[in-house]
Formats: structure tokens, C-alpha cells, sequence
């Protein structure tokens, strides 16, 4: 049995997709707001086989509600995380520091053989944002437990039904009928846009080889773009010429603070606005050696999901 944190998210249904191909048992642990329903149409390997998915109630900052969720579990792949803060109770510390470390905590009591674990690139002690320094506490906890682990660092990863990409494709198309495009910053800040295929690919390989231990591994696709260069491949796939015009962050940063005070969800944080003064690319050498993997180009990935 394969125990998956955030299995209903973006990336985490690629992957539980990927590990049910696999003939993989799969158990997700969901909170009861979660839309479990998403994988519930998920076939069985075969007409006599169990259910592939099974759902168990559980938030990784308590405690108490994972001791179920980890019975029977032999690998743990634990992908929850957040990009923007709902406080008190939804912050960085409490999801990405104390939740690793419950998870971990759990995995240990109850004799779990591997954890796989989901950090991000930039990750270190001394990051600029909290979204990093506390996801360096994450993966301290992974590897102090004493647990066989994979760590990955994933760049931006795009795929259907992702944010990144989806966000400025939403402000392509409802700025159409102008010839401008209002882009926060310089615009040359660099990432390594990823596949969500190829991320999925990574951590299946990961839970499921004996011979992956004790290893972190930076993941990226192919190429190193700018911003622009993102969202110029954006324009390109979708048939749409902006002319960008770049906003200063300091100009951005009062508006980031008022989405913060007015909306649940809001589409522009400070802390983001931090992490975009800072590249965002790595070295997937290694990546590409033990997984027997040629991440997919940019362009070639947005097409299986944007159209013009």
C-alpha cells in the first residue's frame, strides 16, 4: 500500500494515475473539504482487483488523524503544500515545517519502508521566503527521521489544470480586445518549467525502486526561460499578440497586500512577489541519469492542454 498526501491535487492525481498503471495499491489521505471525488472514477487494474483508491480522513497539522491512514502502508509519498497563506491556521510553518514532520512522525511509528517527498527548487536555509525556509524544515525532518527518502525540488510545473500557466493564459484571454499585457517585474527572472507527466514519472520511479535512497534531486525541463520567453511561448500556443509592459514589484507590492486583506484566494501575494526576484532553475543532470528521463520542451508540454 502506497500512502499519498495531497493525492487530489494537480500534481498529485498525475501521480496517483501513474502509480494505479502501475498496479499499485493507493491509499490518499484527504481532508473531508477535499474533492476526493476527482479519482473516484479511477478503473481497477483488472475486473477481480480491489479498488485501486481508497480515501482516508486526515490533515497533516493534526496528529491524531493520520495513525489510520498510515496501517498497512509500506511508502509514503507526501505532497502537500501551499503557495499562499490563509492564517491563522493555513501558513507555511504549520503545512510545510510542522506537517512534514507529523507526517514523518507517522511514517516512523508505523514501520513505513521509504518517503517520498515533495520540497521545491530554491529550497535552502537562507531563502528571501518563507516558502522556502520552511520547506527547508520539511526536508530536514525527511531526513533526520531515520526513513529510507527521496526529496524532489520541482521548478514551476505546468500540466493541465495548473496555476501557473493557466493564470496568465486566463489574463490572455480577458485581456483580448487590448494590445497590452501588464507583467509584474523585469520580466527576466528565469525558471525550468517542467512537465507534470515527468514529474509524476520521477516520483513513482522513486517509491517503487529499492535502489533510490537517500537522494535529493532537482526537477526541471529542458530549458531555462525568462518570463517573457514563458509568456511569449504562451501567446505563441495560443494565437494571441500582447505587447508586455512591465509593472515595477514596488508598484505591485500595496496591491499584493490589499488582495491579501480582501480575498481568500488571492491571485498575488507578497510572498510571491519575493520569489519572483529570484531565478528559479537547477541542474537536472542527475534527474535525467537515474530516471532514464528527456523532460519534455516547454512548448510541447502547454500544447496538451491550451488551445488557441
Amino acid at each position: 500500500m502506497i500512502l499519498v498526501t495531497g493525492g487530489t491535487g494537480f500534481v498529485g492525481r498525475s501521480i496517483v494515475r501513474k502509480l494505479i498503471q502501475e498496479g499499485q495499491q493507493v491509499r490518499c489521505l484527504a481532508r473531508k473539504a477535499s474533492t476526493s471525488h476527482v479519482l473516484e472514477d479511477m478503473p481497477a487494474t483488472n475486473r477481480n482487483a480491489p479498488v485501486p483508491v481508497e480515501f482516508c480522513d486526515g490533515d497533516v497539522t493534526k496528529p491524531s488523524s493520520l495513525e489510520g491512514a498510515m496501517r498497512g502502508v509500506e511508502v509514503v509519498i507526501h505532497l502537500v503544500g501551499i503557495i499562499r497563506e490563509i492564517p491563522p491556521s493555513v501558513t507555511f510553518e504549520r503545512v510545510h515545517a510542522e506537517g512534514t514532520h507529523n507526517v514523518v512522525t507517522a511514517g516512523v511509528r508505523a514501520g513505513v519502508k521509504k518517503f517520498v517527498h515533495m520540497s521545491a527548487m530554491g529550497t535552502r536555509p537562507d531563502a528571501p521566503s518563507r516558502y522556502h525556509t520552511t520547506k527547508w524544515l520539511g526536508e530536514l525532518a525527511v531526513e533526520s527521521s531515520g526513513l529510507p527518502y527521496v526529496i524532489f525540488r520541482p521548478s514551476i510545473i505546468c500540466g493541465k489544470d495548473d496555476e501557473f500557466v493557466n493564470m496568465f493564459a486566463k489574463l490572455i484571454r480577458q485581456t483580448w480586445p487590448l494590445p497590452f499585457l501588464a507583467v509584474i517585474g523585469s520580466g527576466e527572472t528565469r525558471m525550468q518549467p517542467v512537465y507534470v507527466g515527468d514529474v509524476a514519472h520521477c516520483f513513482v520511479k522513486a517509491a517503487l525502486d529499492t535502489n533510490l535512497v537517500n537522494r535529493t534531486y532537482e526537477l526541471g525541463g529542458p530549458e531555462t526561460l525568462t518570463i517573457d520567453e514563458i509568456l511569449d511561448t504562451v501567446m505563441k500556443v495560443m494565437g494571441a499578440r500582447r505587447i508586455k509592459l512591465h509593472v515595477p514589484i514596488t508598484l505591485a507590492w500595496p496591491m499584493a497586500y490589499l488582495m491579501e486583506k480582501t480575498s481568500p484566494k488571492p491571485m498575488l501575494t507578497r510572498e510571491q512577489l519575493i520569489m519572483l526576484q529570484g531565478n528559479n532553475t537547477g541542474d537536472v543532470t542527475p534527474m535525467k541519469k537515474d530516471f532514464g528521463l528527456e523532460p519534455m520542451r516547454f512548448e510541447e508540454a502547454i500544447r496538451t492542454y491550451l488551445k488557441p
